[in-house]
């Protein structure tokens, strides 16, 4: 163990398997993860308590967590934790190539929503031809709600350092679809190549990283958890009073429906379809089709 290093104050950086890499007092240290951790599996951001037995550390705790990204896992869409313990998810997607699917931007909103997140878009290859009035229209459609939004290329600078201000020395998750520049982003905000893993102690070699969520350290203040682009994200089962929170216009304006458990599909007493985005409201419905 380092000299001076707490294991009690250990923050995953990343997760493999039966392995974890952790932060104790800025050193990276490999650890086995207890096969009896309760809460398991940890994730990257997760807080832990690790302790020596022998050469090797285990981690045999999880902290209890702030805040918390997760996913619906299987046909049963089981509840798969992704990250743990950030301020904001940084939800990113392009405006072609892959286009623009609002669908895919509220489903990980409601998983901010629901997880505590704070939440922003950033949309990427704006330099590339588009329909400017429906990116203008999709963007002001989620700044109406409050979320902040970043257009630009993940090329340019200015790009990069309106993300940065947003990330404002906390912790941030990167997430989006594949293909929409995350990776760019990634590597211009923290200078790390996110196909080369973190650095091993005992081995001093890097390793590949394609699909583990990996925490990254900013220069200066912050970090960001990068995760791997899909081709889709689920949400996992939750209660429809879940879903409603994590469409906030949804769950304000449905305090002023006439019927308690109004399925907002238009009917007489309903004060949502009247008041929110019909984009939106179609998106929730099918979530809620979704979540059967």
């Amino acid at each position: 163990m380092t000299p001076g290093g707490d294991p009690a104050r250990a923050i995953v950086v990343r997760v493999s398997g039966p392995t974890a890499t952790v932060c104790i007092d800025g050193v990276l240290r490999e650890a086995r993860v207890d096969r009896r951790l309760p809460g398991r599996p940890a994730v990257a951001g997760d807080r832990v308590r690790a302790r020596a037995e022998g050469d090797d550390l285990v981690v045999v705790e999880i902290r209890p967590r702030r805040t918390l990204l997760e996913r619906g896992d299987g046909w049963e869409r089981r509840a798969r934790p992704l990250a743990a313990n950030a301020d904001l998810l940084l939800i990113t997607a392009s405006v072609v190539d892959p286009p623009l699917r609002p669908g895919l931007l509220d489903r990980y909103l409601v998983a901010a929503e629901v997880g505590g997140l704070a939440a922003a878009l950033v949309v990427t290859k704006s330099d590339l031809p588009h329909d400017r009035e429906e990116l203008a229209s999709v963007a002001e459609r989620y700044r109406a709600l409050g979320y902040p939004v970043v257009v630009g290329s993940a090329h340019e600078t200015g790009t990069v350092e309106s993300v940065r201000a947003l990330i404002a020395g906390g912790l941030a998750i990167l997430a989006g679809h594949s293909g929409v520049g995350k990776s760019t982003l990634t590597a211009a905000l923290t200078g790390v190549d996110r196909a080369t893993g973190a650095v091993s102690e005992r081995a001093g070699t890097g390793r590949h990283t394609t699909t583990d969520p990996r925490l990254i350290p900013l220069p200066g203040a912050g970090a960001v958890i990068d995760t791997a682009g899909v081709r889709t994200f689920h949400l996992p089962r939750m209660e429809r009073a879940d879903l409603e929170r994590g469409f906030r216009e949804i769950h304000a304006a449905s305090v002023d429906c006439r019927f308690r458990g109004c399925a907002h599909d238009g009917d007489a007493g309903c004060a949502v379809a009247p008041r929110v985005d019909p984009g939106r409201v179609a998106s929730y419905r099918k979530l809620l089709h979704d979540l059967g």
